[in-house]
């Protein structure tokens, strides 16, 4: 047993950084067996990349938003796609699992020991559940996350004074944060959001370093803008974009979710300051060094501009946040004679590994596998013959949702959607139409405008049933997904002019081929709608 204990002492680190990144490789696998996949920009970024088009081409789009603003994740895709013959459930797959990896991995690269990254994650995994599904939404910004962490292990130890001083270390450091400023430039975009780590080091006293990294982060922008071979445009597209997003007028709770706002963590900066507390008992840390840490700093900004729009906190505290607990952490474990002894670090190890892991990916609610329930429209059902929408329609639809299943699951059709991935790029008065339909929480008469709008070729499909329309018919296209369409011209006539409808008996399974029941609109009215039945007119 000695000699068992001996041989682990000694390749401690080794095998904690060869078990702990297995387990970051098995933790995005297990989840996906059981049929899930991410639901949103996954899908868009997957689809767009098996294409050769413009986002004009899949979406109905304000001219000043068509660019592809991540073009280097794109184009990484795209590769894998024509060169090493992915599918679409492989590029998807791997843009969860690599990205997941790669976070991780660069977290325990710069964190002090593979142990405190994975206490790190642990300690957000019990206070903050949603960091994990967060880090495996298999979409670009991870890649920006991954940066940011480096940035943070170049720059904001405490060591890292010193070490500016030596020209060719500082060298070395600053052509590292401009190339991983220019490749998440290329690859996310929103390279705008890396000046709050400069402003970051500003506020903690770093004068210095924080003129540095800002050059830096406007000198890796201009390289990455350069490599998309879109230099204006894809420049144009986050100042135009981030200006209509913030300064429309609409309340806050119709915008997309990362961009909502509410004071969610409060109760998780309690636990913070409980381990800022246990540190300064044991003399590991001052306040001093506290409010002189920019990585803290970081924590403290982004938590604060979270109230107002989430993300800062989701994508930049987080990262911040786990960086600095690791290296808290590794303060509290020196300071314990007890965590020293082999059997007890063993045995704690242990324990840590199996509960990230089964925190992680038990599917407690279903949170995982109902998505399964969630399948697109197959419009090459035979009940759904004709109600696929025609070439050169248009898809209306209140629900990103609609967008990403079909998206991913029809690439190449030739129609396009009134709305995509953001409700900012769309057309000045469709987006008025959105916002009254989610102000009034749906309500049909909202939905009038665009109706009005429809053609022929087009088709409404919302989540869920939003009622009857004179002008529609409609049938149930999946599960969740309702498809409506104009009516023929001779059916239009028919209510207009008589007010009753004419529902042939053959939709029925109950009727012969040969009968036929006219209901007077008028007299329907009368009868309690618990006591009718509804038939889907084919």
């Amino acid at each position: 047993m000695k000699s068992i204990l001996d041989f682990l002492e000694k390749k401690s680190k080794l095998l904690s950084l060869l078990i702990i990144s297995i387990v970051f490789l098995i933790i995005p696998m297990k989840i996906i067996q059981y049929g899930w996949l991410p639901s949103d920009d996954a899908r868009r970024h997957v689809a767009f990349s098996t294409l050769n088009c413009k986002w004009s081409d899949i979406l109905v789009i304000d001219k000043k938003f068509d660019t592809d603003h991540n073009a280097g994740w794109h184009q990484i895709l795209r590769f894998l796609h024509k060169k090493m013959g992915f599918t679409k459930d492989g590029l998807i797959r791997f843009s969860v699992i690599a990205l997941y990896l790669l976070v991780n991995l660069t977290g325990i690269l710069v964190s002090p020991s593979p142990v405190c990254w994975l206490l790190a994650i642990l300690f957000f995994l019990i206070c903050d559940t949603a960091v994990s599904p967060r880090l495996m939404l298999g979409r670009p910004y991870i890649f920006s996350c991954a940066a940011t962490l480096i940035i943070l292990r170049l720059f904001a130890l405490p060591n890292s004074t010193e070490e500016f001083d030596s020209k060719k270390k500082n060298f070395y450091r600053i052509i590292s944060v401009i190339v991983l400023i220019a490749l998440s430039t290329w690859i996310h975009g929103s390279w705008y959001l890396f000046l709050l780590i400069p402003f970051s080091f500003l506020l903690a006293g770093k004068l210095k370093e924080s003129i540095v990294l800002t050059a830096c982060v406007i000198t890796g922008t201009l390289i990455g803008a350069a490599m998309t071979g879109n230099f204006v445009d894809f420049l144009s597209y986050h100042f135009n974009a981030t200006f209509t997003i913030y300064s429309e007028k609409t309340f806050n709770w119709l915008l997309v979710s990362e961009n909502s706002s509410g004071n969610q963590y409060t109760y998780f900066i309690l636990f913070l300051f409980a381990i800022i507390a246990l540190c300064i008992y044991k003399k590991k840390l001052t306040f001093k060094e506290l409010t002189n840490d920019p990585a803290f700093i970081l924590v403290l900004l982004s938590w604060l501009l979270s109230i107002e729009i989430i993300r800062f906190w989701e994508d930049w505290g987080r990262m911040a946040l786990l960086f600095w607990l690791s290296y808290r952490f590794k303060d509290l474990i020196a300071s314990s004679n007890t965590l020293k002894e082999p059997r007890v670090k063993y045995c704690l190890f242990t324990f840590i590994i199996l509960a990230t892991f089964f925190i992680t990916t038990n599917d407690g609610g279903g949170r995982f596998s109902k998505i399964v329930f969630d399948l697109p429209i197959d419009f090459n059902e035979e009940r759904l013959s004709g109600w696929a929408p025609e070439p050169g329609g248009i898809v209306y639809s209140d629900s990103m949702g609609v967008f990403y299943k079909h998206f991913y699951e029809y690439p190449t059709a030739p129609w396009k959607y009134i709305l995509g991935f953001e409700s900012a790029i769309m057309p000045v008065e469709d987006k008025k139409i959105l916002r009254k339909i989610g102000y009034n929480f749906r309500h049909p008469d909202e939905f009038i405008p665009w109706i009005n709008k429809m053609t022929k070729a087009d088709r409404l499909i919302t989540v869920g049933s939003v009622g009857d329309f004179p002008q529609l018919e409609s049938i149930q296209g999946a599960r969740n997904y309702w498809i409506y369409r104009l009516k023929t011209a001779t059916e239009t006539a028919d209510i207009n002019a008589s007010g009753t409808a004419s529902i042939n008996a053959t939709a029925t399974a109950d009727l012969s081929a040969s009968e036929t029941f006219n209901i007077n609109v008028s007299e329907a009215a009368n009868i309690n709608s618990s006591d009718t039945t509804n038939i889907n007119s084919k």
